[in-house]
């Protein structure tokens, strides 16, 4: 069935996808409405049963924050003398979803990275009493962190849950000044969209963080502002932080800052189908396929375009799963377990479609066993090695080997670990609920006629490219190659489907120890 497999269908779903028609894709818009129904279509055509109740559908209720700069302020105390910053110029705020108006008045500490690590024996804390004080700390890790503790770490969800069970009441945070993929003027511009969380029945909404009243991004240009008083310089600290080393100390200095929150409802989708298995009993256990419709929209212009159409991220992904869905359905015996595909929304907002997919299963019984997400893959270029992320962590390393052997691909390490590509797309939200997932991009080999250096053209696009306007099908994309992205990704779970036992994590990997289900 995998002879079958087409470039050109792959070619026709992204040109619809990532055309200009769909104004980007941004989840509550009209252009969103759009790719969701022709997925949902596609998934009629191609046989797939309803994979939430009767319906292809699985609503996800987002809310939209947007700070009203107006009406929010940053001051920093100095004693008697008060020094009111400038937004955008000084800072940013992020929007408080918890309530319209927000504020906190308290003494700044710095904690180095904001991290304690007890299985590293790291602490940035150092013991330091930060109850009902506003902590300031580095964004990212230390580079001395492994890779897999470095992408945990890092993500400002943990940080934030460390700084409320300290006691903290507010957050400031800055970048080192080499940290090059949070460039302040890209902060700047991506804030205007505001944020968005799903929220609950209840119209909670999720991974708020209320208990800190104030979370703040500083201009690392300008964070010399917050020192003046420490007993060390930022040089100091930006010197120690590249050694892994860690400071923590009073900035003896306090911040008054206030959020004036704009908050409104936004209707959003998942859409699923479902392929159901022919065991009797595994088929109540799930192999999901996931990839993300959404993107940016319509934006802030660059060389005179302003449509943000997402061809590659993630146009390509849901293209890639509607052809892995027509292979499952050429199969004569349908595999032992059930497979549901998962078009989400809202990656790009945070991950929301998949993180509420998880913790809602639309399915009425069973449980989700594996993960194989999709999501701008890259394919400028004949696929001869493929980068598994997750691979190394679970079982499902073994049938990613085993599809590799038989495609003739090599499987090579992360090139690029800075970037901690682990945690930073749909993937990431079932592994945090314990299921073992996978993530596949193509490595940077090459066959000897092609003279571009992969290894330099492939981060390049990262920094010219990537969630631009630039990114739509203008560009040079190898649709032979996109079709091993459709291979590998249906080997490996059509291999897991038929597996007597489900995938397990490795013994004492990381993550496995870390989301744990209990």
């Amino acid at each position: 069935m995998l002879q079958n497999v087409s470039p050109d269908a792959i070619k026709g779903q992204m040109t619809f996808l990532a055309d200009d028609l769909l104004e980007g894709r941004q989840p509550g818009t009209r252009g969103f409405a759009i790719g969701s129904k022709y997925i949902e279509t596609q998934f009629i055509s191609l046989g797939l049963q309803p994979g939430n109740g009767s319906s292809y559908i699985q609503k996800v209720p987002l809310q939209k924050g947007i700070v009203e700069v107006k009406e929010s302020y940053l001051v920093i105390k100095n004693g008697i003398k008060e020094e009111k910053l400038i937004y955008d110029q000084h800072f940013l705020l992020n929007p408080y979803f918890n309530s319209a108006s927000s504020g906190v008045t308290a003494p700044l500490v710095f904690v180095g990275f904001g991290i304690a690590a007890p299985e590293l024996q790291y602490d940035d804390y150092q013991k330091r009493d930060v109850k009902g004080k506003i902590v300031v700390f580095l964004r990212g890790a230390p580079n001395t962190f492994p890779n897999n503790e470095s992408a945990y770490y890092g993500t400002p969800d943990v940080k934030y849950k460390e700084a409320i069970k300290r006691g903290a009441v507010g957050v400031i945070t800055f970048s080192l000044p080499t940290n090059k993929p949070n460039t302040w003027d890209a902060m700047v511009k991506r804030s205007k969209g505001g944020a968005f969380k799903w929220v609950n029945n209840q119209s909670v909404p999720s991974n708020s963080y209320g208990a800190l009243k104030s979370i703040a991004v500083f201009n690392n240009e300008h964070v010399e502002k917050l020192f003046v008083n420490a007993p060390e310089t930022v040089q100091k600290i930006v010197e120690l932080a590249a050694k892994g080393k860690s400071l923590s100390f009073p900035l003896n200095l306090s911040a008054s800052i206030q959020v004036k929150t704009n908050i409104k409802p936004i209707e959003s989708s998942n859409v699923v189908g479902v392929l159901q298995g022919s065991d009797p009993v595994l088929k109540n256990e799930y192999v999901v396929y996931a990839a993300h419709l959404d993107h940016f929209g319509i934006g802030a212009p660059v060389q005179k375009d302003s449509i943000y159409n997402g061809a590659h991220d993630n146009a390509s992904g849901v293209a890639i799963l509607l052809e892995i869905v027509k292979a499952y359905h050429s199969l004569s015996v349908k595999p032992k377990r059930s497979v549901i595909f998962a078009v989400v929304t809202g990656e790009e907002l945070g991950l929301l479609g998949s993180d509420y997919f998880v913790n809602n299963p639309p399915m009425q019984n069973g449980k989700i066993v594996a993960n194989l997400s999709i999501d701008m893959p890259f394919f400028f270029h004949p696929v001869l090695d493929i980068v598994p992320y997750g691979a190394d962590h679970s079982s499902l390393g073994l049938q990613t080997e085993k599809a590799a052997e038989i495609l003739g691909l090599k499987i090579s390490p992360d090139p690029i670990p800075e970037q901690v590509v682990f945690t930073r797309s749909d993937h990431y939200s079932f592994i945090k609920k314990g299921i073992p997932a996978l993530f596949i991009k193509s490595g940077f080999m090459t066959v000897p006629q092609d003279k571009v250096d992969r290894a330099k053209s492939d981060v390049d696009w990262r920094s010219t490219v990537y969630h631009s306007p630039q990114d739509d099908m203008n560009q040079l994309f190898d649709f032979d190659a996109a079709t091993m992205h459709v291979k590998i990704n249906f080997l490996i779970g059509y291999f897991v489907c038929n597996e007597t036992l489900a995938p397990v994590w490795n013994n004492d990997d990381f993550f496995g120890e870390k989301f744990k289900k209990k």
